[in-house]
């Protein structure tokens, strides 16, 4: 018998590269998946552009998009009817899902009915965007988040196994009623030869804020559940005690721009920026403020800390499990925006604090390696499908008969 390579099915609503944390979060294991161990077929409904050469094949199901937020469609994989028997063709050692929605749900049920083992990874807690879109509405809220946490509750709980980015978004899904022998605690790395200090260019962020200010650097798509008001709460309250020493910084974009530079007239918005120019920003700034509550992780958070820029983090959500407190960074009271401007007065005004927790926010994150967190995933794919080939009848232990 030769040793064949275990087929991957994963299923992910986008493939759209650079477009929010989770694409980025893909690209990194798929550029280093080991050819010769694993074979890969993609499902999804907003593929890559032409300029991106995928090492396997894509599969694109149609979709439903938003006008207000074309960037996260909603597949419809039960209309493409050749689907079905492209994964039957393809044979799939694991089902690998990164939706609990429509895409998702197709790949439960076809994982189910061919007794194919289903991973999940939990990128998005879409519970604690209820709040931001039904504010208004608060029994209508109220009935989601019960209904959502039902919901996952039923979902998660028919996945084997699925990796969530930090301890504590474990304990919000324990709290959801889903079973803690499913979860394992994934998180996330950094490409810490583009993200690191040593990108700072005090000339750059002069241009752009003028000389003799502190930068607060904020990075997220602009979005109202990345906790926007917040952020403009705190930038009013720093126009009352720091008003000329002090200069916001936005980082990104989204259909929330327009609002936010209402809120924040003074503040300088730079756009989307990728790779050394998001690097440098990151490293030419003096506080990092990120007030967002829905993160699973914070891929935003990990990346100025190797940049040596302390954090500010709301102590919820997955950004508060990888901020350490009153050493790689600071807490702040979610949605307290007095708390988060105590916070980051703390670090403004005193400067060696500030070089010393941003030392050590830099060390922690350069231990965030993505080729262990890689290899650590790829190493569970090979145990989980060993331990499920018995039940396959055409399969023995991952190997070809």
């Amino acid at each position: 018998m030769t040793k064949r390579p275990i087929k991957v099915a994963l299923f992910s609503e986008v493939l759209k590269e650079h477009l929010d944390g989770v694409t980025n979060t893909l690209y990194h294991i798929i550029d280093r998946i080991p050819k010769d161990r694993f074979e890969y077929l993609f499902i999804t409904s907003y593929p890559p552009s032409e300029t991106v050469n995928l090492p396997f094949p894509v599969i694109t199901v149609p979709k439903i998009a938003f006008p207000t937020n074309p960037d996260y469609p909603i597949s419809l994989p039960f209309f493409n009817g050749k689907l079905r028997a492209a994964l039957d063709e393809f044979a799939p050692d694991i089902i690998h899902l990164t939706t609990p929605f429509t895409l998702g749900n197709y790949a439960l049920s076809y994982g189910e009915e061919r007794g194919v083992p289903i991973l999940a990874t939990y990128h998005t807690h879409f519970i604690s965007y209820i709040e931001y879109y039904f504010r208004y509405a608060p029994v209508f809220s109220h009935l989601l988040d019960f209904s959502g946490r039902r919901y996952m509750r039923w979902f998660y709980n028919r996945c084997d196994l699925t990796y969530v980015p930090t301890a504590s978004i474990m304990d919000e899904l324990l709290d959801c009623g889903i079973e803690r022998r499913r979860m394992v605690v994934w998180g996330r790395g950094i490409d810490t030869e583009l993200f690191n200090p040593t990108r700072r260019d005090d000339a750059f962020m002069d241009g752009l804020c003028g000389a003799g200010t502190q930068r607060v650097l904020f990075v997220s798509r602009l979005v109202w559940e990345k906790e926007l008001r917040t952020l403009a709460a705190v930038y009013e309250l720093f126009r009352e005690t720091h008003p000329r020493t002090v200069k916001f910084v936005v980082t990104g974009d989204g259909p929330r721009r327009k609002e936010l530079e209402r809120l924040m007239p003074d503040a300088v918005f730079t756009g989307k920026l990728v790779k050394k120019d998001l690097a440098k920003v990151y490293a030419s700034s003096d506080v990092f403020l990120f007030p967002s509550i829905t993160e699973t992780f914070g891929n935003v958070v990990l990346e100025a800390m190797a940049s040596g820029l302390p954090p500010v983090v709301a102590a919820q959500g997955g950004p508060k499990g990888i901020v350490r407190d009153g050493d790689t960074g600071l807490h702040a009271r979610p949605k307290d925006a007095a708390d988060f401007h105590r916070k980051i007065a703390l670090l403004l005004d005193d400067p060696a604090l500030a070089k010393e927790t941003g030392r050590r926010a830099a060390a922690y994150a350069l231990a965030q390696q993505w080729d262990t967190l890689c290899e650590d995933m790829f190493s569970s794919y090979e145990r989980i499908a060993e331990r499920f080939a018995p039940l396959l009848p055409e399969k023995a232990h991952g190997v070809a008969i």
